[in-house]
């Protein structure tokens, strides 16, 4: 019984050793891609370092996804962003205001003092509130910062963690289909 246990044991480790040895170049290059991370200016032989060390660790598929999030937003993209963001605050606006219609929007938005650029500013400010308020209250004793720009690397990625996850709360949740018929 005993011979059996020791048998096994030394099986286990053997198996143990070969999984290690297997595994030993993937965690040299996770190491690889921390190191060139950390440091504190990258040279473009380290972009390619970097590159290399990812493609041998990462499938394809994954480096196609990086090279998808990281390009830069065309301006073809950007002008529908801010086409839909503006189309945004006109319904916003439309809304609040039923007696108004999008003609009246648009022809006052062309003027800086007009009572929607003074509604906008109020919703932005109440906006930064709510989340200055929402901050203090999941963070208490920590300092809020309106501004991201001056914020550490770490910080940032911080901050921007915890924007998503409020935002996923916020989220309302759909209703299921046979969880709203009630008999």
């Amino acid at each position: 019984m005993a011979s059996q246990q020791q048998e096994q044991k030394t099986k286990n480790r053997e198996a143990q050793a070969r999984w290690r040895e297997r595994h030993i170049y993937k965690r040299r290059m996770v190491q690889r891609i921390g190191n060139i991370l950390l440091r504190k200016t990258l040279a473009d032989e380290h972009y390619n370092e970097l590159a290399d060390a990812m493609r041998a660790f990462m499938p394809t598929s994954a480096i196609a996804k990086l090279r998808r999030a990281l390009k830069p937003i065309t301006d073809k993209e950007n002008a529908a962003n801010l086409r839909e963001g503006e189309k945004a605050w006109r319904e916003l606006w439309l809304r609040e205001h039923p007696d108004r219609t999008a003609a009246e929007y648009r022809r006052l938005l062309r003027n800086d003092t007009s009572e929607v650029w003074d509604w906008r500013r109020a919703k932005g400010a109440a906006s930064i509130e709510a989340e200055r308020q929402a901050w203090e209250r999941d963070h208490p004793g920590q300092k809020w910062s309106e501004h991201l720009c001056g914020l550490p690397d770490r910080e940032y990625t911080d901050y921007a963690r915890w924007q998503r996850q409020r935002a996923r709360k916020r989220k309302p949740k759909p209703v299921k289909a046979n969880a709203a018929i009630t008999m």
